[in-house]
């Protein structure tokens, strides 16, 4: 045990930097949202990334606990990054990571209720309810889908679009196609991260889980990507055709797009024809700069669009 202090011993293993791939599309969808309708409520939007970046933390200590339980990591498949692996890895305890999960649940439920109470929808109450048993889920429980070939759509569903759905839906009081092409969107980024996490992972998980490389193959599970990202970039274009979005963050998304997913990302990506001991760590971020830079420059773009108005 190498953390003395609760909160570093916490730090190693909630993945703090994929929690901000539910925070961010909270953040831009709520935003997108206050762009289509032209008014902001900045409490909403507070209250919601909260409520987002918790629950993905506790889905990512789920899968810390389920890791040490099942003896699923080891030296050789460490990735180096402190910010995971603390049980694995002994700089955690169990309880430390109940704790973690306990804590940011009520914290999460408080903003959750509040919103619910603001905005006296049943339906957000619902679909909240459901986030927390996914969240959970996730990687525990008799069922835990992160087993299964369907963890990747069903983490983008939940991490990508529904978090980005609802923190639009709550700012625009109305649900219609635009918001839901936008959560696609992230949903699709969502799958990427997920997908080549797991494509990285294919020979450790071998006898643990059976996810969709192992039913499509290695080669395919990376090739897949390309359908993905071209209905990515069509819901983009159907955007800024039929909703007024203007040509300047058009252009930004389709450059953000070209750097952090093709130059940064796939461009290297797609020549790899077999899974290597670091694969892991040398292509697990790239999925996460994408989303870090179009959901952030998104935000500011809507942002600055509120303000100017």
């Amino acid at each position: 045990m190498n953390k003395k202090n609760f909160f570093e011993r916490a730090y190693t293993v909630m993945e703090i930097r994929t929690g901000f791939a539910t925070g961010l599309p909270v953040l831009s969808g709520g935003l997108f949202g206050s762009y289509m309708v032209g008014k902001l409520n900045i409490l909403l939007l507070i209250l919601m990334f909260i409520t987002g970046f918790c629950l993905n933390i506790v889905a990512n200590v789920a899968n810390e606990i389920r890791a040490f339980l099942k003896n699923e990591e080891n030296e050789d498949t460490f990735t180096g990054h402190l910010g995971s692996e603390g049980l694995v890895r002994g700089d955690a305890k169990i309880v430390d990571a109940l704790i973690i999960i306990g804590f940011l649940l009520i914290i999460s439920g408080i903003c959750g209720l509040s919103i619910v109470f603001i905005t006296k929808n049943i339906n957000i109450l619902i679909i909240g309810l459901i986030s927390v048993l996914a969240a959970i889920g996730y990687s525990l429980g008799p069922k835990p889908y992160i087993v299964y070939p369907v963890g990747e759509f069903v983490s983008g569903v939940f991490v990508g679009a529904i978090s980005c759905f609802i923190s639009a839906y709550i700012q625009t009081n109305r649900a219609n196609y635009a918001i839901l092409l936008y959560s696609l969107i992230a949903m699709i980024m969502t799958v990427f991260l997920m997908s080549t996490n797991n494509t990285s992972d294919y020979e450790k998980d071998k006898g643990t889980r059976t996810t969709l490389p192992h039913v499509i193959g290695f080669r395919n599970s990376i090739k897949i990507i390309i359908p993905e990202a071209i209905t990515m970039i069509v819901f983009w274009g159907i955007l800024y055709f039929t909703n007024n979005i203007s040509v300047i963050i058009f252009i930004s998304g389709l450059i953000i797009f070209y750097y952090y997913g093709y130059v940064c990302w796939y461009k290297d990506y797609y020549k790899i024809e077999n899974v290597y001991p670091q694969m892991g760590k040398d292509w697990g971020p790239r999925p996460l700069l994408l989303i870090y830079g179009f959901h952030i420059v998104m935000s500011l773009e809507f942002l600055a669009s509120l303000i100017i108005k």
